[in-house]
């Protein structure tokens, strides 16, 4: 057989073993950080390994399989010690950013700064983190806007979902209504919905009033509740105040304006 046939036919093999090799990590990563996993419980947690580790073995397994392919065409041990080294000072020299990104990433994940899952403030960017990587973090806002932050440019955190999160509302009543009566109906109503709706930690609290606004007196109620169960929690919040202050026919008014006419007398 030609011998450049023979060094085709094996860098072909090559290739195809290393995507097998990288389907098979990648598998293999999925079922070790499983939500069944019994080495990392906590799901966001795993799912945060699960994306550095399927990373960190992709990029080996491709090293390995370059490598493997220019000793096949012939490149010296020493040619490959050689252009190992000048990758080397090239990175000393000129990726500084990135070593700094990859050692932040290091840091992000034995830390637990945050976690995929989590709706975090990094770098004036705020979304959902949908992945973690050795050289950058991804984050996903609420209008689908995509950021990709390298983790070197990391310096300030701001995670909102640590143990819990706290569902707020606000809640308008008339100026006529007996306020210490509508905050007694609040504080009944806040127990009934902590026994028929899912994700409370304790009993929302009625924080009182907060404002004074044009057409209504705004009392404010607060809930810890599960990590990202907020949102729920606030509608449904909203809906038992709705039906209560229906029933105790406390009102709950509409922006008005009062239009005062002068007729002035033309000379």
């Amino acid at each position: 057989m030609n011998i450049y046939l023979r060094k085709a036919i094996y860098c072909i093999v090559v290739a195809i073993i290393c995507y097998m090799a990288t389907r098979i990590s990648k598998w293999l990563t999925e079922k070790i950080f499983s939500k069944k996993s019994i080495i990392v419980k906590n799901p966001r947690r795993a799912n945060t390994f699960k994306s550095v580790v399927s990373n960190m073995l992709k990029v080996a397994i491709y090293f390995i399989a370059v490598l493997t392919i220019l000793a096949e065409l012939g490149v010296s041990k020493t040619s490959l010690a050689a252009v190992s080294g000048s990758i080397a000072v090239a990175i000393g020299l000129g990726a500084q950013n990135l070593v700094s990104d990859m050692i932040s990433g290091v840091f992000i994940l034995l830390e637990e700064q945050f976690q995929v899952g989590d709706i975090v403030t990094i770098a004036g960017c705020t979304g959902t983190v949908e992945s973690v990587t050795m050289r950058c973090t991804r984050l996903r806002n609420a209008d689908g806007t995509v950021y990709i932050v390298p983790n070197g440019t990391i310096t300030t955190i701001t995670n909102k979902c640590k143990e819990f999160m706290n569902a707020s509302v606000d809640v308008g009543v008339d100026y006529d209504e007996d306020i210490d009566h509508v905050i007694d109906v609040l504080k009944d109503e806040m127990n009934v919905v902590f026994n028929e709706v899912k994700g409370l930690k304790e009993v929302p609290e009625v924080l009182g009033i907060v404002g004074l606004d044009d057409s209504a007196v705004t009392i404010r109620i607060v809930a810890k509740c599960d990590i990202k169960e907020n949102f729920p929690v606030e509608r449904e919040i909203r809906i038992h105040i709705k039906r209560r202050f229906t029933k105790e026919n406390i009102s709950i008014p509409f922006p008005q304006r009062t239009l005062h006419i002068i007729n002035e007398k033309g000379e």
